[in-house]
């Protein structure tokens, strides 16, 4: 009788190599299994990690797909946590299998970019223009003189192309190998095609602190409740919303690194104030941790145009979805490696991902907020 592979097995038995997926006799599929023979390969963090990459690309993930595959970015929040050895279970458990459909390739033309920002439809041009881009360059050549040309997109798709493009280059600052180049690109590509502008008439009037400037955003809450449909739809209602119109000048880029330690904290507290929000806050909490991990391969300008745009995104976040008047719930904080261990057993990809955000941001400037909001994560269902 033919056994065929699963995808746990197609995970473990595949490895990056000049971007094909390498099986081994006793892996591919209808192998016979004969008891007491099997052996089950010993793989290091970094090849699991990249097995799980090399299955995603497999099916050209993301193809036109208006959510976020969360794929690449919990296998590399499950590896900075320490928790590589999960990454197959994980897969086992989240990741499809299914192929998109067919594709009409339009090639991006470099000096006609422009023209492809923000169209859903030409993602796999994207990835076909940032992969031709890393075949030529250094990728750090190619984050630094892209990144900053997506910055003022950054809310896109609920920030997830900055949050895919942090994970991206994490990854492949660790290890720099094909099947990463091919995440980056896909992230880069990302971003691009989901690049979506808020609102705002570039004013400038910095508050000295974020919890100042959040003090100074007006709710749309209790008049308008959140529009029905998820948090893009949600995002785009601040065009038709005048007071957000000034929001981004309000915070202060001077000093980036404090203010987006300030700013995770602040939407950490508002987290944790809005249960039924889980999913809405986690983005905006993890989106300026991502800015921060981009930061480094930017220009001094970009980083605080970075800074700017991650503020404005959660402060959007802020406008639709915070109920005025509530309080925080209290959450007991577990300690890290109990909090971990919750995560990484609960599987929930933005739980994982929250954990990992606050954990690394409460590594550099501890507050008692970001533990909750990562004890939150850790321990509840979506909300």
């Amino acid at each position: 009788m033919t056994r065929h592979t699963t995808r746990r097995e197609l995970l473990r038995c595949s490895l990056s190599g000049a971007g094909l997926l390498l099986l081994s006799p006793a892996c591919s599929a209808g192998a016979s299994h004969t008891a007491g023979t099997a052996r089950r390969d010993v793989r290091t963090d970094d090849e699991l990690f990249d097995a799980a990459l090399e299955a995603l690309h497999q099916r050209a993930a993301d193809d036109q797909n208006f959510l976020s595959n969360h794929v690449p970015m919990v296998i590399d929040a499950l590896y900075s946590l320490g928790r590589a050895e999960a990454i197959p279970d994980w897969m086992d458990e989240h990741f499809d299998t299914g192929r998109p459909g067919p594709r009409v390739a339009r090639a991006i033309r470099k000096n006609e970019w422009r023209d492809a920002l923000g169209e859903y439809d030409r993602y796999l041009d994207w990835r076909d223009f940032f992969l031709a881009e890393l075949s030529g360059e250094a990728w750090k050549v190619v984050v630094r003189a892209w990144a900053p040309r997506f910055l003022p997109g950054l809310s896109g798709s609920a920030t997830h192309g900055v949050i895919r493009t942090a994970h991206a280059i994490r990854s492949i600052e660790r290890l720099d190998n094909d099947i990463r180049r091919v995440e980056l690109a896909s992230a880069l590509a990302y971003w691009a095609s989901r690049y979506e502008e808020l609102p705002w008439d570039k004013s400038l009037a910095p508050k000295p602190n974020v919890e100042l400037a959040l003090a100074s955003v007006e709710l749309r809450q209790p008049a308008l409740a959140p529009p029905r449909g998820n948090i893009v739809t949600g995002l785009r209602s601040l065009h038709q919303t005048p007071s957000f119109r000034s929001v981004a000048g309000l915070v202060d880029t001077s000093d980036p690194s404090r203010t987006i330690a300030q700013l995770t904290a602040a939407m950490a507290r508002v987290f944790i104030t809005n249960p039924t929000r889980r999913i809405h806050f986690t983005h905006a909490i993890t989106a300026p941790s991502a800015a921060r991990l981009v930061a480094p391969y930017l220009d001094d300008e970009s980083v605080e145009l970075a800074t700017r745009y991650a503020w404005q995104a959660a402060a959007g976040l802020y406008t639709v979805y915070h109920e005025p008047g509530r309080e925080p719930a209290a959450v007991d904080s577990l300690q890290r490696d109990e909090l971990i261990d919750r995560a990484v057993s609960r599987g929930e990809p933005h739980g994982i991902k929250l954990a990992e955000a606050c954990l690394r941001e409460a590594s550099l400037a501890d507050h008692a907020d970001l533990w909750q909001a990562a004890t939150d994560a850790a321990k509840n269902t979506r909300g």
